[in-house]
This record gives structure tokens, C-alpha cells and sequence, in this order.
């Protein structure tokens, strides 16, 4: 079968451009997504075409760059388009030049069966409406997030909330012309209007299955490690703060990332030494700290709407290493995870939880967990899955 991914994935070499031209944080998470995905078509011997409008923030505010003509660092797995970077007008840059690069490829009588939409960003899915129309090509929707929870910061303008509002209702028109979906979790099924077409819930992905022997981190110093948005909304400050309240002097927060949390927990590693904010890094970074880490915890709270429509990636990312993992069991997540986890059940019990998985035998959660991942989160598993909707 011939696939059109239409997306906003990166290769691995052009990540330390997109961190130095970030101004906060860079997403690297939906990145890993789409690229096991890719890689998960490829397993199943596909012709599969990529083209990118890479997820790098807006200019000028998130991004030094008002318009993206490529990356230094060339690469040949992706094709990737240029568009105007400002915000406000980029999302009309970003569907023009992708569909002026479907437009090439049907020129040159290129023909696609299938075309596979990723993330819920109007752009993306305006150009895979014009794929259809053009090669008679069904549309498959991949929806990691619903575009109204996407942006969590605090500091959101009435503009943003008014374009967001346009931005959602022409989605929801190119949404008619989708043919199957791929949700990660069942509360999005009916936001999405799905009904009776072809569905399923894939809340992660993984490339292959999970080694079923993991060594665990045998030194004294206990490190936890936290990766990805420092926001208050992900519950960084309760994190922070119930680590201060551990007495072990062999205890380690170690926390990587960017976010309107930031300076609360500056301040807080500057009365609490034990506490060690890396700031944003790569994710080749990222990993290493999370290898070398004792417990890994993600402290996303379940207190708000769109936690029935959320399974953050880096809780599947998590449990693959083996290590106890400590978070709440949002109510989006199916519930057997309850028997993969540590389970916070409030804020003010997270101490106790995170004491709890320092000193936790954690094998019979992962032994659990690698047998549920083999027979539900392979990429290769979910590619197949979609191609025969």
C-alpha cells in the first residue's frame, strides 16, 4: 500500500538547532511518536512518502526564526516544506506549503492509498482533505491531544482563545472527510464525532517489545527524575515540594524541561541542594538522566477536564525502562495501568508514594507491563492496525 504521512516530524540530527532557536520548551515527544510510527509502516514493507511542516514554536515569542526554509543539517527521510513562522498567519503558511508539495507529487502522477494524518492541527488535516480530493485517497486521523488542551500555560491572550476557536471549527469540517481514526483514549471518540466509522484506542507506542530483564540502579543516591514541560498545570510545584519534605540526605530530584513553573522551582533547588533543574536538553540527555535514575514520576494531576482525553507518552516512555514510575492514573488511561504504577492518589500523599517506590521491589509491575506492551503498543502492531481500517 502507498501512505502519505503528512506530519510535523524531525530527524534526529536537526534537533540541537531546533533547542537553540527554541525559546522555551521544545517538543520532542510527538516527534519519537511519529517517527515509531513511520518506522512502524516500514515494518510493514510500505511506500511511504513523509512530508513535514516540523512542530517548532512560533516566531516571535517561542522561536528566533520568522520563516522556516529547512535545517542546516540535511537528511533524506522527510520532506520538509517552507513556511511563514509568525504567529497568527503561520497555520495558513504551513497547509499552503504543504499542499503545494502534494500538488508537485500529483503532477508527477504519484498516487497514495492511503494518507495518514498526525496530531490534531487544522493545517495538517486541511491538506489531507486536498490529498483525498486529488489522489481518491482515504484519510486516517492519528489524535495524540484534542487542539482545545493543547496549550496549557496560564498566560493564554484573548486572542489566542479566539483563533483557537476558528482554528477548531474548521477542523471540525475537515474532520467530516476523515475515514478512520486513531484516539488515545475512549473520552475522545465522542468529542470527535467518530460514530460509526472505523476506530482504536492506541494510548502509546513502543518500536519493539520491552526487554523482559532490566537492570535497576544499585548506587547509594536515590535520583528521581522529572522530563518535559515545567508547568504548573503538570503539577511541577507539588512535585517539588513533596520531595523537600523526604529526609533521606542520598535523595535526588533531578528535573529536565522548561515552563511557567520555572522559577518556582529555580528557588526551590536553591533551598533544597539536592534538588538539581537542568533546564531544557536534548533528548539523547534526557534519556541518560532517566537511565541513571532511581524512580521516574510523571505528576500530571487528574483535576481537570482534559485528563479523559489525555495519556501523556512520557508514562509509556517510563515504564519501558523498568524503573517504578510514580503518577496519578488520569482518567484517561485505561485502568489496568493501576497494576503497572505507583499510584499517586493526592498531592498530599505524593511524598509517601515517591518514599514507597525508592524502596520498591519493581519487578513484577514491569513483568506485567512488558506482557501488556507486546500485545498492544507496537508500532509496527499499530501501522498494521490502520492499514486494515
Amino acid at each position: 500500500m502507498s501512505v502519505l504521512f503528512i506530519g510535523g516530524v524531525f530527524a534526529d540530527v536537526n534537533q540541537a538547532e531546533i533547542i537553540e532557536n527554541t525559546k522555551g520548551y521544545a517538543e520532542f515527544s510527538a516527534n519519537i511518536f511519529q517517527q515509531k510510527l513511520i518506522n512502524g509502516f516500514l515494518q510493514n514493507n510500505c511506500d511511504i512518502d513523509v512530508i513535514s511542516a516540523p512542530f517548532i514554536s512560533s516566531y516571535p515569542n517561542r522561536y528566533k526564526k520568522m520563516t522556516f526554509k529547512g535545517f542546516e543539517k540535511e537528511q533524506t527521510d522527510y520532506k520538509y516544506v517552507n513556511f511563514n513562522n509568525i504567529w497568527g498567519w503561520r497555520n495558513f503558511s504551513r497547509a499552503n506549503a504543504v499542499k503545494k508539495e502534494i500538488k508537485k507529487r500529483y503532477k508527477k502522477d504519484k498516487k497514495y492509498d492511503l494518507v495518514v494524518v498526525y496530531s490534531a492541527h487544522q493545517p495538517f488535516l486541511d491538506a489531507a482533505v486536498y490529498a483525498k480530493k486529488l489522489f481518491g485517497a482515504k484519510i486516517n486521523f492519528v489524535v495524540p491531544d484534542l487542539p482545545q488542551y493543547m496549550n496549557l500555560d496560564v498566560n493564554k491572550t484573548k486572542i489566542y482563545d479566539l483563533l483557537k476557536k476558528v482554528d477548531i471549527k474548521r477542523m471540525n469540517k475537515c474532520i467530516r472527510c476523515v475515514d478512520s481514526f486513531v484516539v488515545l483514549t475512549e473520552g475522545m471518540k465522542d468529542m470527535l464525532s467518530v460514530g460509526d466509522r472505523p476506530c482504536f484506542v492506541a494510548e502509546g507506542i513502543i518500536a519493539e517489545a520491552p526487554a523482559k530483564d532490566k537492570l535497576q540502579n544499585a548506587s547509594e543516591i536515590k535520583t528521581i527524575a522529572y522530563a518535559g514541560k515545567m508547568n504548573d498545570a503538570f503539577g511541577l510545584r507539588d512535585l517539588t515540594d513533596a520531595f523537600t519534605k523526604l529526609s533521606g540526605d542520598n535523595y535526588r530530584l533531578v528535573l529536565c524541561g522548561d515552563g511557567d513553573s520555572r522559577e518556582y522551582v529555580k528557588e526551590k533547588a536553591k533551598q533544597d541542594k539536592r534538588i538539581d533543574y537542568k533546564g531544557q536538553v536534548a533528548p539523547d540527555v534526557a534519556k541518560e538522566i532517566m537511565n541513571n535514575a532511581s524512580v521516574l514520576v510523571n505528576p500530571r494531576p487528574n483535576d481537570s477536564e482534559y485528563t479523559k482525553y489525555s495519556f501523556p507518552s512520557k508514562n509509556i516512555e517510563y515504564l519501558q525502562s523498568g524503573k517504578p514510575v510514580v503518577c496519578y492514573l488520569l482518567d484517561g488511561m485505561p485502568k489496568i495501568y493501576a497494576d503497572f504504577i505507583y499510584e499517586i492518589k493526592s498531592k498530599e500523599t505524593l511524598s509517601q508514594t515517591l518514599e514507597a517506590a525508592l524502596t520498591a521491589d519493581n519487578s513484577e509491575k514491569y513483568s506485567l507491563f512488558c506482557s501488556y506492551a507486546e500485545n498492544n503498543l507496537l508500532a509496527s502492531s499499530i501501522a498494521d492496525k490502520i492499514l486494515k481500517l
